[in-house]
């Protein structure tokens, strides 16, 4: 509901289709609704609604160019049905020049695209759907873990198609497929972040004689290429994974079940010449109840390549598969028993016997311990809950490291104070791989004190430490500190955040891998250090009327093998809004100022402002 022309295209534009826009906003905004739904024939059946309005807005930076215009903007929905909302049904949602606030920055520029799906024989054997969508000059952020990101600019869409057969007394099938891309480009940076993905999915499912059976497969494709983010030149990477497996699944007696899975999983990427890894995976668990509050489970799993799992978590973060010449295979042998003891008490134990295969070695582990929980309340001390936990490990050679976890958490309520913390540590936790100890701790507070019948004061805090405990250094860490002012209609925070840890870089962000070595990710391993602070400040002076104003300003640190990037960036964001019925009056400014070391180019300055009105309304 404004106007914003971005730098890149900073001529002026006043055509004529301009003005005939401007004088049809103005015309539309005093337009009563109509009908409430249209009917096209017997079988067509449609409903419109949206807002359209007008706005002047313009923009400016440091590279001396400057633009101002006049323009519309609105949004809508289209839904319908043919001759049946089973039969066939459809929504299409278009925007334009619409705010669209992705990031925790809340910038401000604007977006322009369309989302839409169509509904066909639902409730049938055949049903099917199809999805699309398509976004313009969109506003995200480079990820950094626990912190703000940098501003980036771009665009995205995305494809998909399913459809399923359900004959009765035959195997179910389901097919879909999906295609989605976006690109990005990080503001003071002139090269684009990319990334593409590919997905074809089949899945059945049949029941014989109380076997629930599935089988299924899945084939994904990638390609990616990377921000230019430490001046070495931008990079590209694609790469397929495929998967295909089958389950069973059966009750047991004494409220018990059975199930089993086994799956082939492959990868393969263009790097180095091009790389390839197979593994295979099988598990077999059953659980039984042979009292109402007695239940115990046991499982068997092998992994044929213990860092497929790996592979697989940075592919659904948008990342790429992380090498290693590592082959590494797992067998676990486990065994679990819980207790519901009564009146808050609960007490659950188990034994983990692992074999492990790597570098051609052998390792052998046995875990065993329990965990007593236990949960305290009364009215007058508020709320108390904690629970505590053993791990002993121990191989052929006797024990090995004793490890603990641990948490504990309070919340009470004393006249005008409000207060909550908790704490939880834990250490030798399972990992994928035997031989990394971890050690991993979190801690928070909130604190809210009512000073007056119309100030209140509130306070938060949260930490997060994890890492390697054999190394000294290799630790992921985030705090978080914020408080904040409310005066009746009045509000007013600040917050501080800082991370540091290892990383792996993908199109998309820093990703925080799994507590694995830095050998492991090679030339993918990322340190980043950063901070953060923001000022937020609002007010609603009158009803109906909000306005909003931020400030943050960040710097971070990155630093490959080979490389190291200082970055900051400060952002300035103002709005108001104000609603009366079906108008909307929204004005706002945005001010981004962003230095990429990398980059190689001057502080970058971005600037933008707007005002507009707009008019909700049903067209149909």
């Amino acid at each position: 509901m404004y106007q914003y022309t971005h730098l890149r295209d900073s001529r002026p534009r006043h055509s004529l289709a301009r003005h005939v826009g401007w004088v049809l906003s103005a015309v539309l905004l005093c337009v009563a609704p109509a009908f409430a739904q249209l009917e096209v024939g017997e079988n067509l059946k449609m409903t419109l609604d949206g807002s359209f309005g007008f706005g002047y807005g313009g923009g400016w930076g440091n590279d001396g160019d400057s633009s101002r215009s006049i323009n519309f903007m609105g949004s809508g929905g289209l839904n319908g049905y043919y001759y049946h909302p089973n039969f066939l049904s459809f929504n299409a949602m278009p925007h334009y020049n619409r705010s669209k606030n992705d990031g925790t920055s809340e910038t401000v520029l604007n977006s322009n695209g369309v989302s839409g799906s169509l509904n066909l024989f639902t409730g049938s054997l055949f049903p099917g759907s199809i999805s699309f969508g398509k976004e313009f000059n969109n506003t995200r952020e480079f990820g950094i873990p626990g912190l703000s990101g940098l501003n980036t600019e771009g665009s995205a869409q995305n494809f998909g198609i399913t459809w399923s057969a359900l004959l009765p007394n035959m195997p179910s099938l389901t097919a879909s497929y999906t295609n989605s891309s976006n690109s990005s480009s990080i503001v003071g940076l002139s090269s684009e972040a990319k990334s593409a993905t590919r997905n074809l999915n089949l899945e059945s499912r049949y029941q014989l004689r109380g076997y629930r059976l599935a089988a299924y497969y899945n084939r994904q494709g990638t390609d990616n290429a990377f921000p230019d983010l430490w001046g070495s030149g931008a990079t590209e990477n694609s790469g397929a994974n495929s998967t295909y497996g089958v389950s069973v699944n059966h009750q047991l007696p004494l409220s018990g079940s059975f199930s089993a899975q086994w799956s082939q999983s492959s990868f393969s990427n263009n790097q180095d010449g091009g790389r390839e890894t197979s593994a295979q995976n099988a598990s077999v668990n059953a659980t039984i109840a042979p009292f109402r509050r007695l239940s115990i489970s046991g499982d068997v799993r092998y992994m044929g390549n213990l860092f497929t799992q790996l592979q697989r978590n940075i592919i659904d973060a948008g990342g790429t598969p992380v090498w290693t010449e590592m082959d590494a295979q797992s067998t676990v042998f486990t065994s679990m028993a819980y207790l519901s003891i009564g009146k808050g008490l609960a007490l659950n134990g188990h034994v983990t016997h692992r074999i492990q295969n790597y570098y051609g070695r052998e390792v052998v582990d046995t875990q065993y311990g329990g965990n007593l929980n236990y949960r305290y309340a009364r009215p007058l001390f508020g709320m108390i809950y904690f629970s505590f936990g053993l791990v002993d490990s121990a191989n052929k050679y006797g024990n090995g490291n004793l490890g603990f976890s641990g948490s504990v958490g309070f919340s009470r309520r004393i006249g005008r104070w409000e207060a909550s913390s908790d704490f939880s540590y834990s250490q030798n936790v399972q990992t994928q791989v035997a031989w990394v100890t971890t050690s991993s701790y979190s801690y928070g507070a909130f604190v809210r004190r009512k000073l007056t019948p119309y100030v209140s004061w509130h306070a938060t805090s949260r930490f997060m430490h994890s890492g390697l405990t054999q190394r000294d250094g290799d630790l992921n860490r985030s705090e978080t500190l914020s408080t904040g002012l409310r005066f009746k209609s009045y509000g007013f925070s600040v917050a501080y955040s800082q991370s540091h840890g290892q990383s792996v870089l993908t199109p998309g962000g820093l990703l925080t891998p799994e507590p694995l070595p830095p050998e492991i990710f090679g030339d993918d391993f990322v340190i980043h250090d950063g901070r953060s602070f923001t000022v937020t400040g609002y007010t609603s002076p009158i009803k109906r009327m909000t306005i909003t104003g931020h400030y943050t300003t960040i710097q971070s640190d990155t630093l490959s093998r080979s490389f190291r990037s200082l970055n900051d960036g400060d952002r300035y964001n103002g709005q108001l809004e104000y609603r009366l019925r079906k108008l909307s009056l929204r004005a706002g400014f945005t001010r981004t100022e962003q230095f990429v070391l990398a980059g190689g180019n001057p502080r970058a300055v971005v600037n933008s402002y707007y005002f507009g009105l707009s008019r909700w309304f049903n067209v149909f």
